[in-house]
């Protein structure tokens, strides 16, 4: 359990199955309409096969909060991280390997900077009500400790960068800003020679230093013999 506000009631705790609805909470009170965290997650076709796009409403609900509580439910590593203060959940930020997300992998926005084996955060979002308290850089540095401890080697995002103020419920790429605050650095800007309305984005990565076996070891004693 990660914390952080300087009032010490907020914590923030790896999506599980149990609380796959408090995702709902918080993204509704958002957008007006549960986004159950799958959209950078399948293409069209993969979302078509799941039956997650082009069912009736309450189908499509279903189903979506049906394969969100699976990805939850994974061992190795979970689907995001949510926020709470006072036990009510005001945050959600999804965190996963790269491969994780088919849109981020095969994005002609978004390619590879090099071959480390990143994980990304596609999007993060809080509550109304509970923003401009730090609650979004909060989640970030859990989301990074929670990648470190799972073998991650870096952080990526892929914030907007063309300037332009939008509206707090439509940020959910985040921001460079509020990246740099948690310890991202930018290391592409721009593509150049994007499709006309394609929104600029900039990479921003956190490196996480892996502890080596021989870093916990004892410094062997010199022989005074």
């Amino acid at each position: 359990m990660a914390k952080g506000a300087s009032d010490g009631k907020l914590t923030i705790r790896p999506l599980t199955a149990a609380r796959v609805d408090d995702v709902k909470t918080v993204t509704k009170g958002t957008w007006g309409s549960a986004c159950w965290d799958l959209f950078p997650r399948f293409t069209e076709a993969q979302k078509r096969a799941l039956g997650i796009t082009g069912a009736a409403p309450g189908t499509v609900e279903a189903k979506r909060r049906a394969v969100l509580a699976k990805l939850s439910r994974r061992r190795k590593n979970s689907a995001g991280l949510v926020a709470y203060r006072g036990g009510e959940p005001i945050g959600f930020i999804s965190l996963g390997p790269r491969y994780d997300f088919s849109r981020v992998e095969n994005s002609r926005a978004t390619p590879p900077v090099d071959d480390v084996a990143v994980w990304v955060i596609p999007c993060i979002t809080v509550r109304r009500g509970h923003r401009g308290r730090g609650v979004g850089i909060a989640m970030i540095k859990a989301a990074v400790d929670y990648a470190g401890k799972r073998g991650a080697p870096a952080v990526e995002a892929y914030p907007r960068a063309d300037g332009k103020r939008v509206h707090d419920d439509f940020a959910f790429f985040g921001t460079r800003a509020m990246f740099a605050k948690a310890g991202f650095r930018q290391v592409r800007r721009v593509l150049p020679h994007l499709p006309k309305g394609w929104l600029p984005r900039v990479t921003m990565r956190r490196t996480i230093r892996q502890r080596l076996a021989t870093d916990a070891r004892p410094a062997r004693r010199e022989s005074s013999g």
